[in-house]
């Protein structure tokens, strides 16, 4: 794969975000307004990280159905996650919905909400069995996560429970589009999910204080091993990449997409790392454990991590 230039990261950061304030817009007029903001949280992540990426790359274009699809899905997550995050129901309900939903008599108003876009999904989606399959797998790693509520998780349980919770749900809107992943890439998707996860868990860490939540950053603070599993995934990412037969400006552009997540959460890690040493995490506020991306400093500093990670091969690799 050609090398990433600060040029085309630029490019590609402007043309993403002129994509996402559009369908901001456009979701703004299709979706309630009570749902409207994870709802289009959920939309950009899976449509331009991941399907729409991942079409881009094999030469592929989605299709007014597919779309569709995923803006269905978009809506549908939220609500399916607070079935767990909210107690909602329990687990035997919530495996009853998604086995059965033709028979599943609603209790309340958000799964009544569920059990009507599931139904809707399931009539559309190119391939049912896979996608109840998946979203069963979504459940259990749910489950899994509540493991997270304990002190005496361990570090390895934590890493599986981080990694599978986002691996399923990004196979579950691989799931609606009419072509699946293959082998190579879904080689690439579990480490890419990771990472999101693993970022999602970096900015996230005041709030999941809060909330009791443990998580890597929480619990262990191991920061450099955090850092080092980083660089270890981005470069299994790349290096895959590198070997798929597709055109070298796609690749690069699908690289810049997937890293710049990761980017921002090595910076998350860093401020972690600097502001944590020997604290309680509870005395520390919100200013110190969330990373602030609105600078022009920060977003620079951005910019050159997603070109250094975009180019980034392994240890022997220059920085």
């Amino acid at each position: 794969m050609a090398d990433v230039r600060m040029y085309h990261i630029i490019i590609r950061m402007a043309l993403l975000y002129r994509r996402l304030k559009k369908q901001e817009r456009v979701l703004a007029k299709e979706v309630s307004s009570a749902h409207v903001k994870r709802t289009t949280k959920y939309l950009q992540l899976s449509l331009n990280v991941v399907c729409e990426n991942l079409y881009q790359l094999t030469g592929k274009e989605l299709h007014a159905g597919e779309y569709k699809r995923i803006v269905l899905l978009s809506e549908f997550g939220p609500l399916f996650d607070d079935l767990f995050d909210d107690r909602v129901l329990d687990h035997q309900q919530i495996e009853a919905l998604v086995t059965a939903p033709e028979r599943y008599v609603p209790v309340n108003g958000t799964d009544a909400q569920v059990v009507k876009l599931y139904l809707e999904l399931l009539t559309i989606v190119p391939r049912r069995e896979q996608f109840v399959q998946h979203l069963k797998e979504v459940c259990y790693w749910q489950k899994e996560s509540l493991k997270q509520l304990r002190d005496d998780i361990s570090e390895e349980e934590l890493y599986s429970i981080t990694y599978n919770k986002s691996y399923y749900a990004v196979l579950l809107f691989c799931a609606v589009l009419d072509h699946y992943p293959g082998k190579e890439l879904l080689e690439i998707i579990y480490p890419m999910a990771g990472l999101m996860q693993l970022t999602n868990d970096a900015f996230d860490v005041w709030k999941d204080v809060q909330h009791g939540v443990y998580t890597l950053p929480i619990l262990y603070r191991n920061f450099e091993q955090l850092k080092n599993q980083f660089k270890v995934e981005t470069a299994l990412i790349n290096n895959k990449l590198a070997r798929l037969p597709y055109q070298p400006k796609v690749k690069r552009q699908f690289a810049i997409t997937v890293h710049a997540l990761p980017a921002m959460g090595w910076m998350a890690l860093e401020q972690l790392e600097r502001v944590t040493k020997g604290k309680d995490l509870k005395m520390l506020g919100r200013k110190e454990l969330v990373c602030d991306m609105d600078s022009l400093r920060q977003q620079v500093k951005w910019l050159k991590l997603v070109k250094r990670f975009s180019n980034y091969k392994g240890a022997h690799n220059p920085r």
